[in-house]
């Protein structure tokens, strides 16, 4: 059996108060999860936001470099914790613990992609990759639309059909229909859980949307005045192998009352 601290949708963005990091890396050391996994969406990418483009009032003071700033000292605060128990354990000349570290691109930061298809000006000069310096401290990076399969279970983003990412109602029965393993995704910044019988499979594929890990007033403009069922928190899982796996949730607010 292995453990996943599952992390969805960050929507970090300079301005924000970053504190749910703080708690987040608290949780880590306590728990010790085998892998962290970013699910997408860590970044926000204002500056580059297509649908504000064209509004100027909108992209003032919106600059690249500060997002990616505010995006390296999340990075840095969720890790503190690890840190700190690593040299602790280096002192006591214990086994340092050294999780897998996961980061999964998703649409928001793909907007860079598609800012540079539009304007080839500066390729090969800025890489969200590089620019949050993600393998100086062993992160993986998963291009956005491909998964990182674990015991046969696949994270990505969002799954896409022939069309492009799933969307709308049933989004989980979606999920099963373009995937053959069991699935963990985000995207949709809400929780839903389900599970199928596949003709010839002995085990169910689970399917697993896992919400957000941003404060309700982190939410961004185009939600105002929207119903949102969005779900606050992080997930941890016990994967059992052949995609089988068991779940706990552990929401921001259970978070903030732990460790702040």
């Amino acid at each position: 059996m292995s453990s996943v601290l599952v992390v969805g949708d960050c929507h970090v963005t300079n301005g924000q108060d970053l504190r749910r990091f703080d708690w987040l890396s608290s949780l880590i050391a306590d728990v010790k999860p085998q892998r962290i996994v970013l699910i997408g969406d860590f970044l926000t990418m204002n500056c580059l936001s297509a649908w504000d483009m064209n509004k100027r009032k909108n992209m003032e003071g919106r600059r690249y470099q500060l997002e990616i700033e505010a995006g390296k000292e999340a990075l840095n605060r969720l890790l503190h914790g690890m840190t700190m128990l690593r040299a602790k354990q280096q002192l006591q000349k214990v086994k340092m613990y050294n999780p897998e570290l996961i980061y999964i691109e998703g649409n928001h930061e793909e907007r860079l992609t598609r800012y540079l298809e539009n304007d080839p000006t500066f390729e090969g000069q800025v890489s969200i990759e590089s620019d949050l310096r993600l393998s100086d401290d062993g992160w993986l990076w998963v291009p956005y639309r491909s998964y990182y399969v674990c015991d046969s279970v696949g994270f990505t983003h969002v799954p896409f059909n022939k069309r492009g990412p799933i969307c709308g109602a049933d989004i989980n029965k979606k999920c099963a229909d373009v995937t053959i393993v069991s699935c963990v995704y985000g995207h949709t910044h809400e929780a839903h859980y389900s599970n199928y019988r596949r003709h010839g499979h002995a085990n169910l594929q689970h399917i697993l949307n896992i919400g957000c890990f941003f404060e309700e007033s982190h939410d961004e403009d185009y939600a105002e005045g929207r119903i949102k069922g969005y779900w606050r928190g992080v997930i941890m899982l016990d994967l059992h192998g052949d995609g089988q796996f068991d779940f706990t949730t552990i929401s921001i607010t259970k978070l903030q009352e732990k460790y702040k």
